[in-house]
């Protein structure tokens, strides 16, 4: 996947790393690869889907990334989890509509559909992660009350 090789090649230049061994030999660097990869995907998952305009990865700014995308109405977040594992929210995080996504693998995305701020704030439980005191995680569990994406355009 061309996509792919241009994240990598944008998170090697972002981290002053000159080769892709180097990027490994950095724990914090193959852990941001794979999150900017992982949030990239859904990203564009989200766009094609809704047959907009896919945005590359050189119009990021990769340091600060956080996959939204402009609806109609209103900025949505892209929450993008593994599959097979629960979506963890910081709650004072939430406050757009979000727009949940699951990652297959490093190719493969499914949008499960959005949800707006109330909705998923009604649907939180709590999470099996530890906490610090100063940050409260919660797992998402109202998938069933998700709405299509569609109809945020």
């Amino acid at each position: 996947m061309k996509e792919e090789f241009a994240v990598r090649d944008s998170v090697m230049h972002s981290l002053g790393l000159k080769n892709l061994n180097q990027l490994r030999d950095r724990y914090e660097g193959q852990t941001f690869l794979d999150k900017t990869l992982k949030n990239y995907g859904g990203l564009v998952a989200c766009q094609k889907h809704l047959n907009i305009t896919v945005t590359t990865i050189d119009d990021l700014n990769i340091k600060d990334f956080k996959p939204q995308i402009e609806g109609e109405n209103a900025l949505y977040d892209i929450k993008v989890f593994d599959f097979g594992a629960l979506p963890v929210l910081e709650l004072k995080s939430i406050v757009n509509p979000i727009i949940f996504v699951i990652q297959k693998d490093k190719t493969t995305f499914s949008i499960c559909g959005y949800g707006d701020k109330d909705l998923v704030l009604k649907n939180l439980v709590d999470s099996n992660n530890e906490t610090v005191n100063s940050v409260s995680l919660k797992n998402f569990i109202g998938f069933s009350d998700l709405k299509p994406i569609e109809e945020i355009l």
